[in-house]
């Protein structure tokens, strides 16, 4: 598998041990965070871009691509400029819906305001709605 980066920084190739390992460093490194988390089967492609050749590759390692859904996608990641973070809020807790998998980057390094400071706003937001958060089962969604 070939990964290529969108800033022109080169490409890297994974054969079937490269990428078992790759996708397994995420999950050690939680396990060392936190022994007892309960880690799921699941991975997700950069954003979120699959081949049938990374499906199948990712399969063998034991894993299963889990993508998000099209109202559990938050913009987090857009310009703080263009999309403050109080507007990002209004729209993940008004668009939202029951059975949703949202994405969520904890802070990325572009946006002025991290995302993350109004997380908890959006889940009260939400749990006034009367949702409430549950894992993912193992086989994904």
């Amino acid at each position: 598998m070939r990964y290529a980066s969108r800033q022109g920084g080169g490409t890297e190739v994974l054969d079937q041990a490269g990428l078992c390992a790759e996708l397994a460093r995420p999950i050690t490194r939680l396990r060392q965070m936190v022994p007892g988390a309960v880690v799921l089967p699941l991975w997700r492609a950069p954003g979120g871009i699959t081949t049938p050749n990374a499906l199948r590759l990712a399969a063998a390692c034991g894993l299963r691509h889990q993508g998000w859904t099209a109202n559990g996608f938050w913009g987090d990641e857009l310009d703080s400029a263009a999309h403050p973070n109080a507007a990002l809020a209004r729209r993940a807790i008004e668009r939202t819906r029951d059975g949703e998998v949202v994405v969520l980057h904890w802070g990325v390094r572009s946006r002025r305001e991290p995302f993350a400071a109004v997380l908890e706003e959006v889940i009260a937001g939400l749990q006034a709605r009367g949702f409430c958060f549950a894992l993912l089962p193992p086989q994904g969604r």
